[in-house]
């Protein structure tokens, strides 16, 4: 009864301080990441205070340039939003929603588009809702990358200490608890391997097929859509939508917009269900031995339990799992 109480106990607290688990988790992974730079470094006689803050730097860096490449564009994108003209442009909505229902009506499908609601969308109040979001959301972002970079300097400075008291209490549970250790260390750096090559295979495949459309800040889009991938299932959404506001707001021939936006449509759709049934189980299911079918019920099953942020750790936090649970079984 009491191992009960405790267990439920535990899943509770966990589940609180998910967030706070998150930031730990990610961190352990960049700290395995970078570990084998952090050591290259102590080797050259540096202290490892002093390489550990060379290696957060290198993450700082990479934040940085991401920031330099895409806010130029993304204030652009703000002013050219704030000059649109929007009676103008719900003229153009009226006529271009008319056109819609009057296609359905051929073929006797019921289609009631109101322009007016979709317009309601679009009015100021959702604008200053929008940036409010966005502000909130940017110190949300500068809150985890600092509590990352904190986590892991001193997971990097500290390594072989934490490293022997880990080993230390689980050695207690957990027959050959070092070589586990070694092999979760091995499939989560595999895993990083391989997450970056799906980034670059997206980056590449977005970037040629809309400068093939001639879509201004193809390859920031393309950027914007590799990493955002990241987010399974939801993270393709937002980057469609991100590549329809460029679309819309820097075509100058607004009659152009309905066709780019249908192609663009159909080269995420095409690129994304490529990832997901040729890309994804080629790299995981290969690096992690985890058929796909188990990658797809977990993630799903980590959105509904704990939203976006256990939808991308579910697999490799299912990896450790597995090895852990593997040796207790056996």
């Amino acid at each position: 009864m009491w191992g009960l109480f405790i267990g439920f106990s535990l899943l509770f607290l966990f589940w609180k301080l998910s967030i706070l688990f998150a930031y730990l988790f990610i961190s352990i992974i960049l700290a395995i990441v970078l570990n084998p730079l952090n050591k290259k470094l102590q080797f050259h006689k540096l202290n490892r205070v002093f390489s550990s803050l060379i290696c957060i730097l290198i993450i700082f860096l990479v934040i940085f340039m991401l920031g330099f490449v895409g806010s130029p564009i993304i204030l652009d994108e703000i002013e050219t939003i704030s000059k649109i003209d929007y009676n103008n442009f719900q003229n153009y909505l009226n006529n271009w929603i008319s056109d819609i229902n009057d296609f359905f009506k051929k073929y006797n499908i019921n289609s009631n588009i109101k322009s007016d609601e979709i317009f309601s969308l679009l009015n100021f109040t959702s604008f200053t809702s929008l940036f409010a979001k966005t502000f909130s959301l940017l110190g949300n972002v500068f809150l985890a990358s600092f509590s990352i970079c904190f986590i892991t300097f001193f997971l990097l400075k500290d390594t072989e200490i934490l490293k022997d008291k880990f080993l230390k209490f689980i050695s207690n549970y957990i027959l050959k608890s070092e070589e586990k250790l070694i092999e979760i260390t091995y499939y989560l750096r595999r895993y990083f391997t391989g997450l970056i090559t799906q980034l670059s295979i997206l980056f590449i495949c977005y970037g040629i097929g809309m400068d093939f459309l001639n879509i201004q800040h193809a390859w920031v889009i393309a950027l914007f859509a590799a990493i955002i991938n990241i987010i399974p299932y939801v993270g393709p959404i937002i980057g469609f939508s991100f590549a329809s506001i460029i679309i819309i707001t820097t075509t100058q021939n607004i009659d152009l917009i309905p066709n780019l936006l249908v192609k663009t449509f159909i080269l995420f759709a095409i690129i994304q269900n490529s990832d997901n049934f040729i890309f994804q189980p080629m790299i995981f299911s290969k690096i992690l031995k985890i058929h796909p079918l188990e990658i797809f019920t977990i993630v799903l099953a980590a959105g509904m339990l704990g939203g976006i942020v256990w939808m991308l750790l579910a697999i490799p936090s299912y990896a450790v799992i597995k090895i852990l649970a593997g040796n207790i079984l056996k």
